[in-house]
C-alpha cells in the first residue's frame, strides 16, 4: 500500500539522517530548518513553521537549539522590528555540506537498481500526488 511504503521510506530516511548527523548534534528537525533557510535564505519563525507545518512552539525550541550552536542567528527584521529574521551563520556551511553528501548517499541507495526513467517517472508521480494533496487541503 503507497501511505505504508511512504511511511517506512520516510522513517528510515529520518533515521539514518539523524544517525549519520548525530557527530554535529543535529537532529531531524535541525536538518530541515537548515536546508529551508539554505534554500529560501533568511525568514521569520512563522513562515518556517508554516513551510515545515509544524507549530510555532516546535519551531522556536528548533531554532533555539540552532543558535545555541552558532548555526543560525535571530536579528530583528529592518522591515518590521516587531519580528526576528532567522538567518544561517558560516559555521552552518559545513554541517550542511555534510548533510548534502549524506542525502546524496541516502538518494543513491533509493534508487539503487532503478534506471533513470524510473527515477523520473517515480519523481514525477510522487510530485503530482503531493501537489493533490495540497490543493485537496487549501480547499
Amino acid at each position: 500500500m503507497l501511505m505504508t511504503d511512504i511511511s517506512i521510506i520516510v522513517r528510515k530516511m529520518r533515521v539514518c539522517a539523524e544517525r549519520a548527523m548525530a557527530g554535529h548534534g543535529i537532529g531531524f528537525p535541525e536538518q530541515q530548518v537548515l536546508m529551508l533557510l539554505k534554500a529560501r535564505g533568511a525568514c521569520n519563525q512563522e513562515s518556517l513553521a508554516a513551510e515545515l507545518q509544524i507549530d510555532k512552539g516546535s519551531i522556536a525550541r528548533t531554532v533555539a537549539k540552532l543558535e545555541e550552536k552558532g548555526l543560525v542567528a535571530r536579528e530583528v527584521n529592518p522591515q518590521n522590528k516587531r519580528e526576528k529574521l532567522v538567518s544561517l551563520q558560516p559555521a552552518a556551511e559545513e554541517v550542511l555540506r555534510d548533510m548534502w553528501a549524506l542525502y546524496q548517499k541516502l538518494e543513491g541507495l533509493m534508487y539503487e537498481g532503478l534506471a533513470p526513467q524510473q527515477i523520473q517517472q517515480t519523481n514525477r508521480c510522487l510530485e503530482h500526488i503531493a501537489s493533490n494533496l495540497s490543493r485537496a487541503l487549501e480547499e
